[in-house]
């Protein structure tokens, strides 16, 4: 019983740190780089015109 409370307690920490992980490092870079892409592709040939 102590053991699958155990591990059931340790997947649910490892979930945690690699959402946190996801959401505070890899989530605001790709939105970074969409960002880039979408005003390098799209708007400024726009502008330039």
């Amino acid at each position: 019983m102590r053991t699958k409370r155990l591990e059931k307690f340790r997947r649910y920490r490892r979930k945690k740190a690699r959402n946190y992980v996801l959401f505070t490092l890899v989530v605001p870079c790709v939105l970074v780089f969409l960002g880039y892409l979408i005003s390098s592709l799209i708007i400024l040939p726009i502008i330039n015109k």
